[in-house]
């Protein structure tokens, strides 16, 4: 096996795996944790929301990257959120 680079193991420990073991912890002293942890979803995703996704996997039009300049949909309800938030125009 490779030797791991010194900075490497230096690195400390991450972040979201110590919060998951002491979730893990609490949940077996039978404490009712809700998670404010990495935001992975605890709940299965809709029906309708997997049945759109899998009808759009079989449009040609998604299967080609999108123009670089993005959606002007998008970038307009960005841009105005960014105007109502911070006051950028």
């Amino acid at each position: 096996m490779p030797e791991v680079a010194e900075r490497v193991r230096n690195l400390p420990p991450y972040l979201f795996a110590r919060i998951e073991k002491l979730i893990e912890e609490k949940k077996a002293e039978g404490v009712d944790v809700i998670s404010l942890g990495i935001g992975d979803p605890d709940q299965p995703t809709p029906e309708h929301i997997c049945a759109e996704a899998a009808k759009q996997l079989y449009l040609p039009a998604n299967h080609q990257y999108p123009s670089s300049v993005g959606m002007l949909a998008f970038r307009t309800t960005v841009a105005e959120w960014y105007a109502r938030r911070f006051g950028v125009v």
